[in-house]
């Protein structure tokens, strides 16, 4: 074993038995590696037992099947599965314990669980409209974008495993809240189904209601497993630890909470450092020896969060280059530059398998930085794509998000999940008030009582939300008069973060163009229910392929690792973005920052513009972004 395991991977997997482990994983360290091993050695050192090892994703838990498949009879001692596939198995082996019919379906489509909740409705005689508050034709016509957001709402009450009376607190503005979720489940059990989340809440349930079915498991397993645990969610983590009982002591959990950079369906690193600290008081062990980057690569990594990573003596050199440019345009060119030299060579010594376009990514903090890129990239014909996260593109700037959430007020004025968080956006209290309609007109009166600077601007914005036409919206002469009011904004103002405002919300308006024009030429519809419909559902994305250079901003990168990376638009004011001020907004921008550089394996290039040409035509003057600084 110690021939191919660090003295520090090898105290991790020679813990004592019977021992919780909470292993702090950094970038590249060989965590896969290492939990794999300690099954292994859990396996070889005790005769009796099984071992869950519990993963986010069927891919991981295929490739740790494939570590541990030697053919050996300990095979059948391993349970390897995602945290779902466990608990369905709970679910359909004993939910009948809680009462739960014994063939369960699960209805994976939104469109399915809605039809489910429709029909028991009717089946029960209720008048559909008066029970969601529908009282015109219009809406009728959007009633099912309605019970769309009561689903998503749904989601986060089981994903939080919210009870009656902390629902309450949470939806204020509705105190119908619970009693209609409580219908929605009804109408699933009587249709002898359940839906993705309930995976989990009723696996859950059993477990810790069921005595006899946790002495099970707790009596057959003897060690259980998590990977990348720093993405654990409330229910994930109340599931483990209620299969885990008194019994299961040799519990390890493998993350790192610097690569929590957002926050997904509810998942919280706290879970992993915290929760965990407190519920299994667990041996704390740091895997720091970054076993995937060359040595330039780590010394950057460690130059942004300081003794994270550790070189290790058969690490690759690499090579690193931090270099300032006059402008963006000259940051263009001296990236693609660098781009079609590497091209030409082919090959190298550092580059397993050569050199070609799917080797390098360009990453940016936004989408914005890559204007410049992607216009010198055209002109040479380098072939490139923007990669696309899981979800839509969401607006990046205060006037973007602005516009987003008053359009879907005005489509429907008693969407009270968007009213709420077009209140919030606009800091509106609605923490005491019911509100039956979200009226743009009142809304915009609303504003003037604002201490804000920006009450003009968003007044402004929300008039001409207010004044398009549901049927036939002159989108394009909307988004043509606000780009002509930022744009003098911009030329006028002294003030540094709301020129990145404008800049970006500029970058919004023109990215609002293009899928309207997208949405006219698919024929997809007229009215500005159907864009919003169409954007939702994903019908307006991209059409390009991928094929050529890879550009992503950071989020859409974890995960992905390339030999060749560039990192543009470091300077401050980009990244970290403007908008971050608090100490733990700074911090996730740090966490954005090491998770852009462990992205390479190799080589890296780390660039920023020292002025930026505004949309308004004036040239605004950056300095080094401080984690550019750091790394000098």
């Amino acid at each position: 074993m110690n021939d191919y395991l660090s003295c520090a991977q090898t105290k991790v997997v020679e813990a004592p038995l019977g021992a919780a482990l909470q292993v702090l994983a950094s970038a590249g360290s060989g965590k896969t590696r290492v939990l794999t091993e300690r099954v292994r050695h859990i396996l070889n050192n005790s005769r009796r037992g099984s071992i869950i090892a519990l993963t986010f994703t069927n891919k991981a838990a295929d490739e740790m099947l494939e570590r541990l498949d030697d053919g050996s009879e300990s095979r059948e001692r391993i349970w390897i599965a995602t945290i779902h596939s466990v608990a369905q198995r709970v679910l359909e082996s004993y939910g009948y314990t809680i009462g739960l019919p014994k063939e369960l379906h699960i209805f994976e489509r939104d469109q399915d669980r809605m039809e489910v909740f429709l029909q028991s409705l009717r089946e029960q005689g209720v008048n559909i409209d008066e029970y969601l508050d529908v009282d015109d034709a219009r809406e009728k016509r959007n009633r099912e974008k309605i019970i769309s957001q009561y689903l998503n709402v749904f989601s986060e009450i089981k994903r939080e495993l919210l009870n009656e009376d902390e629902v309450k607190e949470k939806y204020n503005s509705n105190p119908r809240m619970w009693n209609i979720y409580q219908d929605y489940q009804s109408a699933l059990l009587e249709s002898g189904g359940v839906d993705f989340d309930d995976i989990l809440l009723y696996a859950h349930k059993i477990l810790l209601s069921q005595e006899s079915v946790s002495r099970i498991y707790q009596k057959k397993y003897i060690a259980l497993f998590v990977d990348e645990a720093q993405d654990l969610n409330r229910a994930q983590y109340e599931f483990i630890k209620v299969l885990c009982g008194e019994k299961i002591k040799d519990v390890m959990m493998v993350g790192d909470s610097d690569q929590m950079i957002y926050g997904f369906n509810g998942s919280s690193s706290d879970f992993f450092i915290k929760s965990f600290n407190n519920d299994f008081s667990p041996l704390v062990y740091r895997l720091n020896e970054n076993y995937r980057s060359s040595r330039a690569v780590i010394e950057l990594a460690n130059r942004i969060k300081p003794n994270r990573q550790v070189t290790i003596n058969a690490a690759i050199e690499g090579f690193k280059m931090l270099k300032a440019l006059p402008d963006e345009e000259s940051e263009a060119k001296w990236i693609c530059d660098i781009i079609e030299k590497m091209i030409q060579l082919e090959e190298h010594p550092d580059i397993e398998g050569g050199i070609d376009f799917s080797k390098m990514v360009v990453i940016g903090r936004n989408r914005f930085v890559f204007k410049a890129i992607e216009s010198e990239m055209k002109a040479r014909n380098i072939q490139y794509f923007l990669k696309r996260g899981d979800r839509n593109e969401q607006p990046i700037s205060l006037i973007g998000n602005l516009i987003d959430l008053a359009m879907r007020v005005k489509i429907n004025p008693k969407d009270w999940v968007d009213g709420k968080k077009l209140y919030k956006l606009l800091g509106l209290n609605t923490s005491n008030e019911v509100l039956d309609i979200y009226n743009l007109s009142e809304i915009i009166k609303k504003v003037d009582e604002l201490g804000n600077n920006d009450k003009q601007l968003i007044k402004l914005v929300l008039s001409y939300v207010d004044a398009l036409s549901l049927d036939e919206p002159n989108l394009l002469r909307f988004c043509s008069d606000i780009k002509s009011e930022l744009l003098n904004i911009g030329t006028t103002t002294h003030d540094s973060s709301k020129e990145e405002d404008m800049a970006l919300g500029i970058s919004d308006i023109e990215q609002l163009q293009s899928l309207w024009n997208r949405f006219k030429r698919k024929g997809l519809g007229e009215n500005l229910s159907s864009f919003r419909n169409a954007l939702a559902l994903g019908q307006l994305n991209s059409e390009g392929s991928n094929k050529g250079i890879m550009l992503s901003t950071v989020h859409t990168m974890k995960g992905l690792e390339k030999d060749i990376v560039f990192i543009v638009g470091m300077c401050e004011g980009v990244f970290p973005d403007y908008r971050a001020k608090s100490k733990i907004d700074l911090e996730e921008e740090r966490n954005n920052a090491f998770v852009a550089v462990t992205r390479s394996r190799r080589w890296i290039y780390i660039t920023y513009p020292e002025k930026r040409m505004m949309p308004w035509g004036d040239y605004k003057y950056h300095s080094a972004s401080r984690f550019y600084v750091d790394m000098q």
